[in-house]
């Protein structure tokens, strides 16, 4: 489908000056993500960063954060998002800050960042009415039986406390455990099969740049 991605592929400060201040990073159907708020969502580390991921391949899963997050509050705002209390948001904004070695250094990337902390909370907000709505569309057909809790007891779990040099505490004691480990699982396969219909509805132009 032909699109007006060369129209749209740079924004300027003035037609005057013609001076380039962003360039486009993703556009999913008209909404436009910029490669300047990708570089502030990288900056804040507001997605934890993949295990030795590069510079250059974490603001690429950031990206990607980015248009699945768009695509499911979309579908969010559909059905009405929930409202937030303060307490949650509050909670949020501590496990990002903890990103950073201090509060200060945290303090320091948010003014580079030109974002303000209630625009951050904003964000925050949306994340975690994505995240409400998802526990009550998904989480209630996740089940998990108990022949799927002894098979993981015997296997995976108890070979990770094997290899950790752990005592194997019986089953009865670590139940709910495994039962809660196996339902995320299961309820991040539901949450990616939805993310991927939507992504399969919409138009997402990926660009890259440098």
């Amino acid at each position: 489908m032909p699109r007006l991605l060369p129209i749209l592929a740079f924004l300027f400060a003035s037609v005057a000056h013609a001076a380039i201040v962003d360039r486009i990073a993703a556009v999913v159907d008209e909404q436009v993500i910029t490669v300047s708020e990708v570089g502030q969502m990288a900056g804040l580390r507001f997605y934890p960063r993949p295990a030795k991921a590069s510079d250059d391949q974490y603001r690429h899963y950031v990206l990607d954060e980015l248009i699945d997050q768009a695509l499911r509050f979309r579908d969010v705002e559909r059905f009405g998002a929930t409202d937030i209390a303060k307490e949650p948001i509050d909670a949020r904004l501590r496990e990002i800050a903890a990103r950073f070695p201090s509060s200060a250094a945290f303090d320091a990337a948010l003014g580079r960042s030109d974002m303000t902390l209630d625009e951050l909370r904003t964000l925050v907000r949306r994340q975690l009415q994505v995240e409400a709505y998802i526990q009550e569309r998904f989480s209630p057909t996740v089940f998990i039986a108990t022949e799927e809790v002894e098979a993981h007891y015997r296997g995976p779990w108890s070979g990770r406390s094997r290899a950790a040099g752990l005592a194997i505490p019986p089953l009865s004691s670590v139940d709910e455990e495994i039962r809660g480990e196996l339902k995320s699982a299961q309820l991040a396969q539901e949450v990616q099969q939805w993310t991927t219909e939507l992504r399969a509805r919409a138009d997402v132009d990926v660009l890259a740049w440098k």
